[in-house]
């Protein structure tokens, strides 16, 4: 990554020195774009893998 990148974002001062047309060509994000798929988002629930389906059992249990 561009020096110039990671001290813009870090440093605000510099960040306000730059031209409209330089602070236009920097990222929205100091790492970059990032793109996920359906499929990946269909992988993953709450920042977790999701789980197989489980078939759920009737169970009775007896509370004395």
């Amino acid at each position: 990554m561009d020096n110039n990148v990671i001290r813009a974002w870090k440093d605000s001062e510099y960040r306000r020195s730059l031209s409209a047309t330089e602070r236009e060509l920097m990222p929205l994000h100091p790492a970059g774009l990032l793109e996920l798929t359906d499929a990946d988002l269909a992988e993953v629930a709450g920042g977790r893998r999701r789980k197989k389906k489980r078939r759920s059992r009737s169970r009775s249990r007896s509370r004395s």
